[in-house]
């Protein structure tokens, strides 16, 4: 069977949960399977490229648009998230070259909502994995810009209220009832395009269910937790040595919405002698957020450590006593959460969203309400002066799903599709 799997980004120029685990996908499956990958990379945007990459066991199909989003106004950059020709015509060529048997899509974000339309239009099979919300929410993350949960959309007027707020541009404000009726026609386009789709799959259970709140079929959904290589991670133990500071960790995007401030605010009353707080996140990203951050940060026991390449995720947390994940919108099923299972590290997560079915509180791990920052100082006092609170929640993570045995259901879901008359 030949698979290919598209998704709107890949590493090494991106490290992204999503972008991490299609490339991972791609080389398991390729074990048994012949996968061609298609992916954006616009690089510096100056020129248009398509072109091969051999990688790890598999192909991929690279497409950059002559793209600068630094230059763009407000229409195209909207444009440039769901809906471009070049990229199209990008992908017909490669259906037509890899005349694959199933495409198994990952995202159409920065791609074309009509590449699932393409697919479908030459009889392929198609399955869509739902990493986010971007199906029915155009910042992909249901979260307001003051850091509330969408209370939801009031016919566009609210996703315009988001919109601008995040462009930073107040004459938008007037334009608002325009940007509200542009939105509401992307949703309509986007929402169309997935449910072209035959078949869904989700590493959460909330996801799913804020899925089919909005309208999806509920039949056509199955619950699938996203695959690791759980090897690599274990390839470096850690034990809580008596006498040492409390080893706290945050490892992801160093983005508002991933709540990293509350944590750094949260951990500043913490004795300095007592717990240390390491950082990791692309501090090129937002560079405003990591600047603020590292402003914020007292110098003596937090530190930003800046990138980790994904190889060397399980180095980090093998010097880790908790994961901190501190997130204000609804994660789906973060990677960096499997990672910490598989090398035994307990988690101090938001108690909400799909966080809530991947940490059970006081098990394996605390819950803390999102965004407040009196609440975490406390939980992270609490794991600091009980000194057998690690160990316990240590001895009850359970391992995550490996990457073989989600590739496995993955590979029955993919032979029923094909074989379906």
């Amino acid at each position: 069977m030949h698979i290919a799997l598209v998704v709107h980004k890949l590493p090494p120029s991106s490290l992204g949960g999503t972008e991490i685990y299609t490339r991972n996908l791609a080389r398991t499956m390729s074990e048994h399977h012949e996968v061609s990958v298609f992916y954006r990379d616009d690089g510096d945007g100056g020129a248009f490229r398509d072109d091969w990459q051999d990688r790890d066991g598999f192909r991929a199909r690279r497409v950059g648009r002559p793209f600068r989003a630094d230059k763009a106004g407000p229409l195209a950059l909207f444009a440039d998230t769901f809906f471009n020709r070049d990229v199209e015509r990008a992908f017909q060529g490669f259906l037509d070259e890899v005349q694959p048997d199933l495409v198994h899509f990952q995202h159409l974000m920065l791609l074309s909502y009509r590449l699932m339309a393409q697919a479908k239009a030459r009889g392929i099979p198609a399955l869509l994995t739902l990493h986010d919300y971007w199906f029915f929410c155009s910042n992909s993350q249901l979260i307001w810009p003051g850091g509330e949960i969408c209370q939801g959309k009031a016919w566009g007027m609210n996703c315009a209220r988001c919109a601008t707020a995040r462009m930073g541009q107040p004459w938008l404000v007037a334009a608002r009832p325009m940007i509200a009726a542009l939105l509401q026609l992307r949703d309509t386009l986007v929402r169309q395009a997935a449910l072209q789709a035959d078949r869904f799959v989700a590493p959460s259970r909330f996801l799913i269910d804020r899925y089919v709140a909005d309208g999806f079929p509920s039949g056509r959904f199955t619950f699938l937790e996203n695959g690791l290589d759980v090897a690599r991670i274990r390839s470096l133990t850690s034990s809580l040595q008596s006498g040492d500071r409390l080893r706290v960790t945050y490892l992801g995007s160093l983005a508002w919405q991933k709540g990293v401030h509350i944590l750094v605010n949260a951990f500043r009353p913490l004795p300095t002698d007592q717990a240390v707080l390491r950082i990791f996140g692309n501090p090129d990203t937002f560079p405003a957020y990591s600047a603020n951050l590292r402003n914020l940060a007292n110098q003596s026991n937090i530190s930003l450590e800046g990138s980790v390449p994904n190889e060397l995720v399980g180095r980090v947390l093998a010097e880790t006593d908790i994961l901190a994940v501190p997130s204000l919108w609804y994660e789906n099923s973060p990677v960096v959460i499997q990672e910490a299972r598989a090398a035994g590290v307990p988690v101090l997560a938001s108690a909400h969203g799909a966080l809530k079915e991947k940490v059970r509180d006081g098990v394996d791990g605390l819950l803390v309400p999102p965004g407040d920052e009196a609440a975490w100082e406390a939980a992270l006092v609490r794991v600091m002066t009980d000194s057998d609170l690690v160990a316990r929640l240590r001895a009850n993570v359970e391992p995550p799903m490996t990457l073989a045995e989600h590739t496995a259901q993955l590979q029955r879901i993919y032979q029923q599709l094909v074989d379906r008359p």
